[in-house]
C-alpha cells in the first residue's frame, strides 16, 4: 500500500491516542501477529477463536509502529502491574477506536476514496456460486495487460474486503474484490466501502437461505451491490438467472444502470452459442496425467472462439463474466481468449489429481444445491475405465429448506451416472437412503457422520481405476480425505484387484 502518515491513519480510523502522534508512517496493515512485519499497523480484531487484543504486546514487541484497539482496552502487563515484554521494550502507539472491525472498514474506505481512487479500477464480484473462480479469471485476464491484484483466498467479508483494498500498490491499475454475505445488509455495507466501477453478479441459487430467507431475498441482497456503483459504472449480470432478471426489471434504480448480461439466455449480450466438452488424452488413448481430464471449447455470439483448460460447464458462465469485464476495459477478444486458455482453477475448486489410474477431483471448498449439481455433471463426464464415485458432504446454511433440498439433490444423484456415493455429515443417512430408494438399489451408498469417521474404512470401498469427486460445505473439511486416498492409491501393500464398473453388486451401509 502507499504509505500513510499516522495523522492520516488516525483520522481515517476515527481514533484517539494516549500520547502525541509522531511524524512516522506505515505502509502495511496486519491483523495476525504471526504475520507481523516491523513497521506494520496492527489492528486487534476479535474473532470466534482468538481475539487480537490478546496479542497486542506481542505485536508491539514484534515491531508494530502502532496498534489499533477498542476504547476500553488495557494492556495485560499494566493490569498485572508489570511489563511482561522486556526485549524489545514496546514503544508503539496505541490508537483507540469504538470498534476495531468498523475502524478497519473506515481505513479501507479512506484508502479507496482518497489515496488510490482516481487511478484504480475496482471490480466487485458477488453471487451464490462461482465468486472465487470468476474473481480469479478476471484478474488472470486483466493481468496480461496491467498490474493489479485480487482478494486472496475468500477474503470477502467486513475484514477481508478492506484488507484487499489496503493491499493495493500505487502502481496497480485494478483490484478485484470478492463480496460475500450470509445476512441481509452485508453486501450493501461492503459496497459502500468498495464503490466499484464494475460490479459482477455470477448468479443466485439456494445458498445462505438460513440467513437470507428466500431466493428473491437472496437476489435483492446480491443486487444491492449495484446501488453503490460509481457514476458511469457497469453491471455485469448472469442473464440465465430469471430471479435476477425480474428483480432488475422491477427495481427502477437498477433499471437505469448500464448493464451487460451474459449466459445462454436468448437475449444475453454475451451469449454462449456453442459449447463442446473435449477429453484430454495421450496419443495412445490414455488420459493425460498432467492436463485436466476435460477442457471446454465455446463460441460467443456466433463469432468469437474460446477455450478453457478446466472442467465444468458452469465455468463457461464464469468466463463470460470475465469477458464482459475485460471488454469494458478495452481488451480485445483475441487477447482475452489467449489469457483464458492459460487459466487454472483456485485450490479446492475442481482441483484435479491423477494418482496412477485413479482420478481424484477435490471440489470440497463449499457446497449448495446448484454447485453440487454442477460438480455431479463434472463427475459423470470424467473419462475413466472404472466407476464414478461421489464423496458428498452436507450443504450448510439452508435453513428450514435443508432437508427437502438434500432430498432433491439425492434424487438427482440417483438418476445420474454416479455408481457410488459416500455421504458425510448430519444429513448423510437422509442422502443415502433417498438415493437407495430412488435408484432401486442400483447406486452403492455409505454414510458417515464426519470425514474423520470415514477415514478408517473409506479406501475399502474404492478401486484403483475409480474417478472420485468430493464436494461438501466448508465445515465438513472433506479435504482431510485426500491424503488418505492418495496414500492408499500408491501403496502396494494395500493394493487390491481393480473391479470394472458395474461388476460388483451394489451395497449400502450406514456407519457412525
Amino acid at each position: 500500500m502507499r504509505p500513510l502518515t499516522f495523522a492520516e491513519g488516525i483520522e481515517a480510523l476515527e481514533g484517539t491516542c494516549d500520547r502525541p502522534v509522531s511524524a512516522g508512517n506505515f505502509s502495511r496493515v496486519c491483523i495476525d501477529s504471526r504475520e507481523l512485519q516491523p513497521g506494520d499497523l496492527f489492528i486487534a480484531i476479535p474473532g470466534e477463536r482468538f481475539d487480537g487484543h490478546d496479542f497486542v504486546e506481542q505485536a508491539l514487541a514484534g515491531g508494530a509502529m502502532a496498534v489499533v484497539v477498542r476504547d476500553d482496552f488495557k494492556m495485560p502487563s499494566l493490569r498485572a502491574g508489570r511489563n511482561r515484554v522486556t526485549d524489545p521494550k514496546p514503544e508503539g502507539l496505541l490508537i483507540r477506536v469504538d470498534d476495531t472491525v468498523k475502524a478497519l472498514g473506515r481505513l479501507g474506505r479512506y484508502y479507496r476514496r482518497s489515496v488510490v481512487g482516481g487511478s484504480l479500477t475496482v471490480i466487485a464480484v458477488t453471487g451464490s456460486n462461482g465468486k472465487t473462480t470468476t474473481k480469479a479469471m478476471i484478474a488472470h485476464v486483466l493481468s496480461g495487460r496491467w498490474q493489479g491484484r485480487a482478494s486472496v483466498k475468500s477474503f470477502n467479508n467486513v475484514i477481508g474486503v478492506p484488507l484487499t483494498l489496503l493491499s493495493v500498490e500505487p502502481s496497480d491499475v485494478f483490484v478485484v474484490c470478492e463480496v460475500g454475505t450470509n445476512a441481509p445488509g452485508e453486501i450493501a455495507a461492503l459496497a459502500k466501502l468498495i464503490e466499484p466501477e464494475i460490479a459482477v453478479i455470477t448468479g443466485v441459487s439456494e445458498a445462505h437461505l438460513e440467513g437470507l430467507g428466500s431466493l428473491g431475498q437472496i437476489a435483492e441482497e446480491k443486487l444491492s451491490l449495484l446501488h453503490h456503483l460509481r457514476p458511469e459504472g457497469l453491471a455485469v449480470v448472469n442473464a440465465d438467472c430469471e430471479v435476477l432478471r425480474k428483480t432488475l426489471e422491477r427495481d427502477r434504480r437498477l433499471a437505469e444502470l448500464k448493464c451487460v448480461t451474459f449466459g445462454e439466455w436468448k437475449d444475453a449480450d454475451i451469449r454462449v452459442t456453442g459449447l463442446q466438452v473435449s477429453t484430454a488424452r495421450k496419443s495412445d488413448g490414455r488420459v493425460s496425467e498432467t492436463l485436466p481430464p476435460v477442457h471446454l471449447e465455446f463460441t460467443v455470439n456466433d463469432r468469437f472462439k474460446y477455450e478453457l483448460q478446466v472442467p465444468g460447464r458452469h465455468n463457461v458462465l464464469n468466463a463470460l463474466a470475465a469477458i464482459g469485464v475485460a471488454r469494458r476495459l478495452g481488451v480485445d477478444h483475441e487477447e482475452i481468449a489467449a489469457r483464458l486458455a492459460t487459466f487454472s482453477l483456485p485450490p479446492m475448486r475442481l482441483e484435479y489429481q491423477r494418482v496412477g489410474d485413479l482420478t481424484l477431483v477435490n471440489d470440497a471448498y463449499n457446497a449448495n444445491p446448484a454447485s453440487l449439481a454442477a460438480a455431479v455433471d463434472v463427475l459423470v463426464n470424467l473419462p475413466t475405465d472404472g466407476r464414478k464415485v461421489l464423496i458428498v458432504g452436507d450443504m450448510r446454511e439452508l435453513g428450514e429448506a435443508s432437508e427437502e433440498l438434500h432430498r432433491q439433490a439425492a434424487e438427482k444423484i440417483a438418476h445420474s451416472d454416479v455408481n457410488m456415493v459416500i455421504a458425510i455429515g448430519e444429513k448423510a443417512r437422509l442422502v443415502t437412503r433417498t438415493i437407495q430408494a430412488a435408484s432401486g438399489g442400483a447406486v452403492e451408498t455409505h454414510a458417515y457422520s464426519s470425514a474423520d469417521s470415514a477415514k478408517r474404512r473409506l479406501v475399502s470401498y474404492l478401486d484403483r481405476t475409480d474417478a472420485i469427486l468430493m464436494k461438501g460445505s466448508r465445515l465438513l473439511a472433506l479435504e482431510k480425505l485426500v491424503p488418505v486416498i492418495k496414500e492408499w492409491a500408491v501403496s502396494p501393500a494395500k493394493k487390491a484387484p481393480a473391479r470394472a464398473a458395474g461388476k460388483k453388486k451394489p451395497r449400502s451401509s450406514d456407519a457412525s
